[in-house]
């Protein structure tokens, strides 16, 4: 499978996709309506299969096709299971018309004939920038309005996506994310994060006293939130643009990476900002993805090894803080570097729990 992204050409009739935005929000609004009124009657949750059809008897919104509002009943359950199976916070909530995004067609309801789409409900035809073919069978279709109000488009085929070439066979890597580094390899290598976010926050924090300054509800309003908005946006594009490169690069140069599955949520909690800039878990999403292209083992290690702690004569020093960059093993005398050392460990732990064909669970002890 395969998504191709576009960008819609705005013309007056992207108004319509404004009122088919309006409706989801209504279905999603109105099938969680439904779940909480039941719950509170009979202590019991609807099935999606009763939901279906309770929509189809009777409720008909004009502007959408029936497949479009199945999916989004879907989604409702999708996001109420997560939450039974406690992976969610908290249960799905209402959302206003302008905070609902998207809508999909899956085998109906649209027509697409080149940089065309025509919507069959509301007899639009719209344009968008077909910036490279698309290739194999339409599955399924997605309209799309991010936070600036423009509309995108997104295919998805069932052509499979052809694969890259390594320049190196069996090569392997460990790699320790960090703070001070964005990562340090086992070879003794380093790589620096652009941290877009740090650089550009004077302008982010200028364009936000603006908006808070102006008249909620107005035109001038509205007008500097869409101009905050593109100054993330920016910053959203330039770092993952950066992480794309990487990812690209560290494909091709290695058959085996090994990186430590972190508590990113804690992380975040301790550390903030810091954290949002270098957005490690987007990075390790994309380098899975670009892994599964050039055919190269990503593993993950458990987050409980001590791999900064532990020497290479096997001394586990328990003492060590967040503040030592350095230590000097008691047992052995040898001098360690904590990131070049943990991404050693990590490489050498990677490596063993390839061997063996099972992950080794490590947990902290407790009373």
């Amino acid at each position: 499978m395969i998504a191709y992204k576009y960008k819609l050409y705005r013309t007056d009739k992207t108004k319509h996709l404004d009122k088919m935005l309006r409706e989801a929000s209504f279905v999603w609004n109105h099938a969680l309506a439904l779940q909480k009124r039941y719950y509170q009657l009979y202590h019991k949750y609807i099935g999606i299969g009763r939901m279906k059809a309770h929509f189809v008897k009777h409720i008909d919104r004009c502007l959408l096709h029936s497949q479009t509002v199945q999916e989004i009943l879907e989604r409702l359950d999708e996001a109420y299971m997560r939450f039974f199976k406690h992976l969610a916070v908290r249960p799905p909530k209402f959302k206003k018309a302008k905070h609902f995004s998207s809508f999909l067609f899956k085998q109906g309801g649209f027509k697409l004939d080149g940089n065309k789409i025509r919507i069959n409900k509301i007899s639009k035809t719209y344009k968008f920038s077909l910036s490279r073919e698309y290739e194999g069978k339409i599955k399924q279709i997605m309209i799309k309005r991010s936070h600036l109000n423009e509309f995108y488009i997104f295919i998805v085929t069932n052509a499979t996506p052809k694969p890259y070439e390594k320049s190196h066979n069996g090569a392997s890597v460990g790699i320790d994310f960090g703070l001070k580094s964005y990562m340090t390899m086992s070879d003794g290598s380093t790589i620096q994060s652009p941290c877009y976010l740090k650089y550009d926050l004077p302008r982010i924090q200028s364009k936000s006293r603006k908006l808070s300054r102006s008249k909620k509800a107005s035109n001038n309003h509205e007008r500097r939130r869409l101009d905050l908005n593109r100054q993330y946006e920016r910053i959203v594009n330039k770092r993952s643009d950066w992480q794309w490169k990487l990812a690209h690069d560290l494909c091709r140069k290695y058959d085996f990476i090994f990186i430590e599955d972190l508590s990113l949520n804690g992380m975040t909690k301790m550390w903030g900002r810091k954290m949002s800039d270098l957005a490690h878990g987007e990075f390790v999403n994309k380098l899975e993805y670009v892994a599964g292209k050039y055919g190269v083992t990503v593993h993950k290690i458990d987050r409980f090894f001590p791999s900064s702690k532990t020497c290479t004569c096997g001394y586990v020093n328990k003492e060590l803080t967040l503040r030592d960059r350095h230590w000097t093993c008691p047992e052995c005398g040898t001098r360690h570097h904590r990131d070049e050392l943990a991404a050693s460990n990590i490489l050498r732990q990677g490596i063993a729990e390839l061997e063996s064909g099972r992950k080794t669970t490590c947990r902290p002890k407790t009373a």
